[in-house]
């Protein structure tokens, strides 16, 4: 094989939730397994909002057989836009706050054992999801998931109690919204807190809202949630972070290829943790098998 398609590009993003404490560290651990591996290896920095879409879509141009990204799920969102179809798989080194995608897929945090992972290069091809002009990968979403994601986005700290703070803010003040939901066989109605589109099964910190979902299987999850009463809100919560989002009295699920969403009012849309504006229009399907992911050889992802 041509040793240029063993390529390898490891991108960093100092900006990625944690990413600033650990980042000496983590490029130093890199460098040592280049060496050590004697990889046909490069560190690629990126340095703003859309940077490592250029990055890897120059990778790809360079014929590089994988593209490993140092961060969170809007730095794999950024890196994924330019992978969906292509030869280049895709490893990650978690490095995010949330890091939702690679604890779906048990992707070790360990930043030695993601590396022994990469190096074992076992490819599953993943289904990626297109919400209108924009891609997610880990899920997508409108209504208060949407607005607690701009508001976190805008936050000065990052992590478990920031992103608390943003949704108990966004939560006591927002109001139902009313969506149409169409698929090819039904119709759907509803005043809804938020509606998911989930390839993975959280958001992140295991927050599991759709645990069926499986980036794997050809379909998303599609997630309707409806107001959850205080009174309520313990138990609902405890059912979502222990797995159990289906048993939640306030929430439905079902499994789409494709649906359209019609708003009321035009809004913001959560793709894989940061915000979007949406129209009133929100076309949403699922391009299966379109992603060379990189996943643990042993681990198939829980649900």
């Amino acid at each position: 094989m041509n040793e240029q398609h063993e390529k390898i590009i490891f991108i960093l993003n100092p900006v990625s939730g944690f990413f600033g404490i650990r980042r000496k560290k983590v490029e130093r651990i890199i460098k040592k397994h280049i060496k050590k591996e004697n990889l046909f290896g490069e560190i690629w920095y990126s340095n703003y909002a859309g940077h490592t879409t250029e990055l890897v879509k120059k990778a790809v141009e360079e014929c590089a057989k994988t593209v490993v990204i140092a961060g969170g799920d809007g730095s794999i969102n950024e890196a994924a836009r330019s992978l969906v179809y292509t030869d280049t798989a895709l490893g990650i080194i978690p490095c995010g706050s949330g890091n939702g995608l690679a604890n779906h897929l048990k992707i070790p945090f360990n930043i030695q054992k993601a590396l022994h992972t990469i190096k074992e290069h076992f490819v599953r091809a993943a289904d990626t999801i297109k919400i209108n002009d924009q891609y997610a990968f880990s899920l997508a979403g409108i209504g208060l998931d949407a607005l607690v994601a701009e508001r976190y986005h805008l936050a000065k700290r990052r992590g478990f109690l920031s992103y608390m703070h943003s949704l108990l803010i966004e939560y006591v003040n927002f109001k139902p919204e009313a969506i149409t939901i169409k698929t090819d066989s039904m119709e759907i109605e509803e005043k809804c807190v938020l509606i998911i589109f989930a390839n993975s099964n959280q958001f992140g910190y295991n927050f599991r809202i759709a645990p069926q979902a499986d980036l794997f299987d050809g379909y998303m999850d599609v997630v309707i949630v409806k107001k959850i009463p205080f009174i309520s809100a313990p138990l609902s919560s405890i059912q979502i972070w222990t797995g159990y989002a289906d048993k939640c009295l306030y929430l439905s699920s079902f499994k789409a290829k494709k649906v359209s969403i019609i708003r009321s009012l035009d809004g913001v849309m959560n793709v894989d943790g940061d915000p979007f504006k949406s129209g009133q229009n929100v076309e949403v399907e699922v391009l299966p098998a379109s992603l060379k992911l990189i996943v643990p050889k042993k681990t198939t992802p829980t649900h």
